[in-house]
C-alpha cells in the first residue's frame, strides 16, 4: 500500500527535533534572500498552523518553567519565592582553555526585578550562574536542566515578578518573563498555595517538581498547603476534574472524583521553607508554633496527560481551588501530530483497519487512535502506556535519521520501518567497496533476526533486499 508522505509536517518536526522556533525563522530568512516566495509563504504558513496546534497538545518540556509562591510568616511580611526549572540548551557551554578538563562550561544569569501595582521596583535579585556539563550537543542539553530560586519579603499587595535570563557568552537574551505575586493576609486561614510535590516525605523533605506549577505525568504526587491552625481532622475532601484535553480544540470537562475523602499527611506546629538541594528545589518541613501543614495524596498515575482544577474543601467549609498540568517532559514530539502519529500505523494494522483509521473528522479519528493504543496497553488502569511510547520515541527518532533527499520522512523508508518495528539492532556494518552497491546489515542477535539493505542510487536511499 503506497501512502503519500506528509513532507510538509517531516520538515517541521525535523526543525523541531533539532532547532529553537528562532533558529527555524532564521532558516526562513536565509530562502528569503534567495527569493524563494511561494516556499516562504507556504513554510511560514505551515509553521504558524503547526505550532498552534502543538502548543495545544503538547505538555512536555519547555525551555523555561516558572511558579511563584508565597508562605505566610508570623512576623507582618510574606515569603514571596520565585523557582526556575531552565533547560541547558537556553545557554553556550564550550571548552576553556585554562581548565583541564573534558568538560563544558556555561555562564549565564537570572535577574528577578520585583515591582508593585502602579510598576515601581521594590526588590531586585541577580543570580549569576556558573554551568558544567559532559556534553554540549543540542539533543544532550535539552534534557537537562539547571534550578534555583529567588526569595523576598513582601508587605500585603499585588506584585509582578519581571525575570530576564541572558546567556552571558553570547549575550543572548530570553524574552522576559512577567509572573503576578499577589501578597494577602487578610484571609484568616492564611495559607500557602498549593504545591505540587513528589511523595513520601523523606527527612522531613518533598522535592518539587518546579514545572510552572505543574506535575509529572504517570507519578502520583502530592499538593503541600500550609495552614495557620492546628488540623485536628486528618481527612480532607476534594473534587477533581479533567477542564481541556489535549487533543481537543473544543475545551471539555470530565469529572475525574466528586467530593472523594482521603487520608491525608497532616504535620501540625510545622512550617515550609524552599531550598535548593543537588540541582533541584526542596520543600523543608520545620518545626513551627502557629503553623501546620498537609499533604493531599493525588492519584497521578490515573491522570491523562492534560489540565486539571482541584477544588480542596477543609475542616471550616472554605475551599482551595486551584489548577495543574500533567506533564511528559520527554514525549516523543510525533504523538503531537495526529498525522503524523498515524502513518506508521500502517506498520502494525491491516489495510483495512489502517483505512477506517484514517478516516472520519478529526474527533473520530482520535477516538480510534486512543482505542487501538488502549488495547495494547500493558498496564490497564494507568494513563501511561507503555507500548505507545517505545514506538513512538522510535517513531522520532526513525524520522530524522532516516530521512532521504528522496523521501523527507524518515519513517517512509525501509531503514527507518524496520526500526520502528524491531528498535536498535544490534551491529550495524555498512559495506562499501569500489564499484558495488552501498550495502548495510543490520542484525538483532536477541531475535535472531538480519536485515540487508542496499542503495543502488548511491543516494542514501537504502531499500531492504533481504531479510533472514
Amino acid at each position: 500500500m503506497k501512502i503519500q508522505p506528509y513532507y510538509s509536517f517531516s520538515i517541521f518536526l525535523y526543525l523541531s527535533l533539532t532547532k529553537e522556533p528562532q533558529i527555524i525563522l532564521r532558516e526562513v530568512e536565509k530562502l528569503m534572500h534567495k527569493k524563494f516566495p511561494l516556499v516562504i509563504f507556504l513554510f511560514v504558513g505551515l509553521i504558524a498552523n503547526a505550532q498552534e496546534r502543538i502548543q495545544r497538545e503538547r505538555t512536555f518540556g519547555e525551555p523555561v518553567f516558572v511558579e511563584a509562591h508565597t508562605l505566610n510568616t508570623e512576623s507582618d511580611s510574606v515569603n514571596a519565592i520565585v523557582l526556575f526549572r531552565i533547560r541547558k540548551d537556553t545557554f553556550v557551554f564550550s571548552r576553556q582553555s585554562e581548565k583541564m578538563s573534558s568538560d563544558f562550561y556555561g555562564h549565564g544569569s537570572i535577574v528577578v526585578e520585583i515591582l508593585d501595582s502602579i510598576g515601581n521596583s521594590v526588590a531586585r535579585d541577580i543570580k549569576e550562574l556558573n554551568l558544567v556539563s559532559k556534553d554540549n550537543t543540542a539533543q544532550f542539553l535539552r534534557n537537562q536542566y539547571v534550578q534555583t530560586l529567588s526569595s523576598f519579603h513582601l508587605l500585603p499587595g499585588k506584585y509582578a515578578a519581571l525575570i530576564q535570563i541572558e546567556d552571558k557568552d553570547s549575550q543572548r537574551q530570553f524574552p522576559d518573563i512577567r509572573k503576578s505575586i499577589l501578597v494577602d493576609r487578610r484571609n484568616n486561614i492564611s495559607r500557602s498555595d498549593a504545591i505540587p510535590v513528589k511523595v513520601p516525605v523523606k527527612e522531613n523533605q518533598l522535592e518539587c517538581y518546579n514545572l510552572g506549577g505543574d506535575a509529572l505525568f504517570s507519578e502520583n504526587f502530592g499538593l503541600a498547603i500550609l495552614f495557620n491552625h492546628t488540623l485536628n481532622e486528618s481527612k480532607i475532601v476534594y473534587s477533581l476534574q479533567r477542564t481541556s484535553t489535549d487533543d481537543s480544540e473544543d475545551e471539555n470537562t470530565e469529572i475525574i472524583f466528586k467530593d472523594t475523602t482521603v487520608d491525608t499527611q497532616i504535620f501540625n506546629h510545622h512550617t515550609l521553607t524552599f531550598s535548593e538541594i543537588d540541582n533541584s528545589i526542596a520543600l523543608s518541613l520545620i518545626p513551627s508554633d502557629s503553623f501546620s501543614v498537609a499533604i493531599v495524596p493525588i492519584p497521578g498515575t490515573r491522570l491523562k496527560q492534560g489540565q486539571y482544577e482541584i477544588s480542596i474543601r477543609l475542616q471550616d467549609s472554605s475551599r482551595i481551588t486551584t489548577q495543574f498540568k500533567t506533564r511528559w517532559l520527554d514525549m516523543p514530539l510525533t504523538l503531537t501530530d495526529l498525522d503524523l502519529a498515524t502513518l506508521p500505523l500502517q506498520y502494525i494494522m491491516t489495510e483495512d483497519e489502517y483505512l477506517v483509521l484514517r478516516k472520519g473528522n478529526r474527533t473520530d479519528r482520535i477516538a480510534k487512535f486512543d482505542e487501538f493504543w488502549n488495547k495494547k496497553d500493558p498496564t490497564q488502569g494507568t494513563a501511561f502506556n507503555e507500548m505507545l511510547a517505545e514506538f513512538y520515541k522510535r517513531t522520532d527518532i526513525a524520522t530524522v535519521s532516516f530521512r532521504t533527499l528522496k523521501e523527507q520522512n524518515g519513517t517512509m523508508t525501509d531503514r527507518g520501518k524496520i526500526f520502528i518495528l524491531y528498535g536498535k539492532p544490534t551491529t550495524t556494518d555498512r559495506v562499501l567497496k569500489p564499484g558495488e552497491t552501498p550495502k548495510e546489515v543490520w542484525k538483532y542477535s536477541t531475535l535472531n533476526k538480519t536485515f540487508i539493505f542496499e542503495d543502488p542510487s548511491k543516494q542514501g536511499n537504502y531499500k531492504l533486499v533481504e531479510s533472514k
